[in-house]
């Protein structure tokens, strides 16, 4: 279902969960809430950049990754680059994350995903301030090379694969990371800022940075409050930074437009029943989809 810009009332409804407990996370389940007409979306869990409207058959970027800032238990972040995902539920993609367990200790980890499967780990080390480039190229038909690359340790990471994709959109972003399919989101950690650069895609066989891409900003929002916003791009057409805004984020649902709210399920952008939420974070239930991120040990630190 193609996202549609209205305006609307938002109501926010908060599920507060003392301690959070066994967690399949995707590093991408999207809820998009779009405004109207300002060349702005407002995504739930989303921040950066997105085009659409042409066929991308190939994304490259470049980041820092934060140091999170004074770590708040049970928080994660995730910067990545993507294919696919925005009008359709298809989505290629590859980046870092950061997961701050329940004794405030912070791990860093990069990874790839192919929706709807989980997430990949990613034999390469990655720690705050390193500088990664990582880009996802068709080669022919369904196969597609992934290279993810930290340029300040030397390690680098390359896999082909097999993956049908719409190539409906090209995606630089910075996500709140999703607890499974139909469990919410993580709270996004205090990042601080992401500095993304030598963005680029090729669009309709073309070879071009994200402004002339016609790519759009994507500011996280929490009800009527921003988590994240990204900036204006620079003059060099490529770069941009995504700031972690002071608002606090809890694990939270928002539903706005009365009884239906909008949930990327790696089938598309559809609406949701809010009954659907009832099992939010069950605790040891995993998602049917397998993942290696965030589960009751890595928030916890116990097995």
């Amino acid at each position: 279902m193609k996202i549609t810009k209205r305006k609307a009332m938002l109501f926010t409804v908060v599920l507060l969960i003392p301690t959070v407990m066994a967690v399949t996370v995707f590093a991408n389940e999207s809820q998009f809430i779009a405004n109207s007409g300002s060349g702005i979306d407002n995504s739930y869990n989303w921040a950066g950049y997105v085009a659409s409207g042409g066929t991308y058959t190939s994304i490259s970027g470049s980041w820092i990754i934060p140091q999170i800032n004074s770590p708040i238990a049970n928080t994660a972040d995730t910067s990545w680059i993507g294919i696919g995902g925005v009008t359709n539920g298809d989505l290629i993609q590859t980046g870092t994350q950061a997961i701050v367990n329940a004794a405030g200790k912070v791990s860093y980890q990069a990874w790839y995903e192919l929706l709807p499967r989980g997430s990949v780990p990613i034999s390469v080390s990655v720690n705050p301030g390193d500088s990664i480039t990582a880009s996802i190229t068709q080669q022919q038909n369904n196969q597609w090379s992934i290279l993810l690359r930290d340029n300040t340790n030397g390690q680098s990471f390359q896999k082909t694969v097999t993956y049908s994709s719409s190539l409906s959109s090209a995606e630089w972003i910075e996500e709140m990371l999703s607890a499974g399919r139909g469990r919410g989101f993580i709270p996004l950690d205090n990042f601080g800022i992401v500095q993304f650069s030598n963005a680029s895609t090729i669009k309709n066989g073309n070879t071009i940075n994200i402004a002339p891409a016609g790519a759009e900003k994507m500011t996280m929002a929490n009800g009527w409050q921003d988590l994240a916003t990204p900036s204006a791009i620079g003059s060099d057409g490529s770069t941009f930074a995504v700031t972690r805004t002071n608002v606090t984020s809890t694990p939270s649902i928002r539903h706005p437009f009365g009884r239906r709210g909008w949930q990327r399920t790696g089938i598309g952008i559809r609406g949701i029943v809010p009954s659907r939420w009832n099992n939010y974070f069950r605790v040891g239930q995993g998602s049917g989809v397998r993942s290696n991120y965030i589960t009751y040990s890595d928030l916890t630190g116990r097995g």
